[in-house]
């Protein structure tokens, strides 16, 4: 029995609160594919704490097992139902992975929006292909009113270690976070500034880099290898963006 059915299956059994998650779910499951508990929690108007009983009742520990499963079900169905049009599979992963960036990147785009806002200035950096999101960034800021310094090759990264200070948000752009040629540069950048960004596909061995924030952005998977993942990153600027015109949002 998949998570849809089970949650149909006992529905009888559901306290008030219960029901409401229910009512909202069973319509909607691809609401957690793209906001948190939290906000899944106020579309059903209840609590975080009867979202967490809701995913009990149901036989997990907690709501990140109860949401993995449910994902797991709609990847499942959607793959019964994709299209072998190749650029129907093109948009299908761009929009999945697009749509999923405010429910697992919300936390790191507030912050980095406040860390922009309070800072002396913006340094964006990003190399080879990575550099086309860069620009994006400081084209973007700069179109809002928020000055911005962009680079691309190590040399002028080094000399602009010069004028970054506590105050400076740094933020480089790489897909793959493949940065050992230049592992010396964000070392020292890292013992400048606590405002030192990683905006990255890619979540795995992220300890030892030497950022202090990280945004990890959602990939389009192996279904479509060929899809260029920056192409997520400026849908993540755009998102960005808009929190910093709109600082109520």
């Amino acid at each position: 029995m998949n998570i849809l059915d089970k949650m149909d299956h006992i529905k009888d059994f559901y306290t008030a609160s219960e029901k409401k998650i229910y009512n909202v779910l069973s319509k909607k499951p691809q609401l957690v594919q793209t906001y948190t508990i939290t906000q899944v929690a106020g579309f059903a108007d209840v609590s975080t704490s009867a979202m967490l009983r809701f995913c009990k009742r149901l036989g997990y520990n907690g709501y990140k097992d109860f949401k993995y499963d449910l994902e797991l079900n709609l990847s499942q169905k959607n793959k019964g139902h994709q299209s072998a049009d190749p650029l129907m599979q093109i948009a299908n992963s761009l929009s999945e992975a697009i749509l999923s960036i405010p429910g697992e990147c919300d936390e790191a785009l507030h912050k980095l929006a406040d860390h922009i806002k309070d800072s002396d200035k913006i340094i964006a950096l990003g190399r080879y292909r990575n550099k086309t999101v860069a620009e994006k960034m400081f084209t973007t800021l700069t179109n809002i009113g928020i000055p911005c310094i962009t680079a691309s090759d190590t040399l002028t990264y080094e000399n602009l270690e010069k004028i970054i200070t506590k105050d400076t948000t740094v933020i480089v752009f790489s897909v793959m976070h493949d940065i050992k040629s230049y592992q010396n540069i964000v070392t020292d950048i890292s013992e400048l500034t606590d405002r030192f960004w990683l905006i990255t596909c890619n979540g795995n061995k992220l300890k030892n880099l030497g950022f202090h924030h990280y945004a990890i952005l959602p990939s389009t998977g192996p279904s479509v290898p060929s899809l260029n993942q920056h192409t997520i990153m400026f849908a993540f600027i755009e998102m960005l963006s808009y929190i910093l015109r709109n600082p109520k949002e």
